[in-house]
């Protein structure tokens, strides 16, 4: 049976470097994927939303077989960041970055193989992106959340999955797009005409990501 595991804390120190090996707690069906764990860890900060079951609703929605080799999703804060993770610049898009304004990264396996890929999301700085939306909306945090889960595990997709030869933020957006998609379809069928004005707080996570 397909799992999911939880590990939830609020951390006063920054979180240990190996996130993606302590994920570990009671585990909890997750339908269609391989086992997926879900880890908290914040420094100092405490969610608005329940942003494990947000994110553990998405991963519901999503085939098995586009999961596969992903261990752990670790929900976090900037300050429970290290500072080589919060200050300065990346590149993306053939541009620099202000490392601040990152929602989410994905992280590969090692070449040693001793780290299976994970995906790291910024919780505070996701919920950001829900001003002008009413974060006790489902759908609001989970069509912002699923923008940024689903981005990220469109750079997994691509890297270890189904291959593209060009810009791979491009196609972790179109992957994104197609994965949020697929969660609205799924969940709200019944709703699917009065999604319209959703699109905007979709179309501003595709700005800001």
């Amino acid at each position: 049976m397909a799992m999911l595991r939880i590990n939830s804390h609020l951390s006063l120190e920054p979180p240990p470097e190996r996130w993606s090996n302590e994920c570990v707690s009671e585990p909890e069906a997750l339908h269609e994927t391989g086992e997926i764990r879900i880890n908290e860890a914040y420094r100092n900060y405490v969610p608005p939303v329940d942003a494990a079951a947000v994110v553990h609703r998405l991963l519901s929605s999503v085939p098995g077989k586009y999961l596969r080799g992903l261990s752990c999703v670790v929900l976090t804060n900037e300050s429970a960041l290290s500072r080589g993770d919060r200050k300065g610049k990346i590149w993306s898009r053939k541009r620099k970055f202000d490392k601040s304004h990152i929602l989410g990264r994905y992280h590969g396996a090692t070449k040693r193989g001793n780290s299976s890929p994970w995906i790291e999301l910024r919780v505070d700085k996701i919920i950001e992106g829900l001003r002008g939306a009413p974060r006790w909306l489902p759908i609001a945090r989970e069509i912002v959340f699923g923008h940024v889960l689903f981005h990220e595990l469109g750079h997994h997709i691509h890297r270890t999955i189904r291959p593209e030869h060009t810009e791979k933020e491009d196609v972790a957006d179109n992957w994104a797009a197609k994965l949020n998609a697929n969660f609205i379809r799924k969940k709200y069928w019944y709703a699917m005409p009065m999604l319209v004005p959703m699109a905007r707080v979709y179309g501003y996570m595709r700005h800001r990501h």
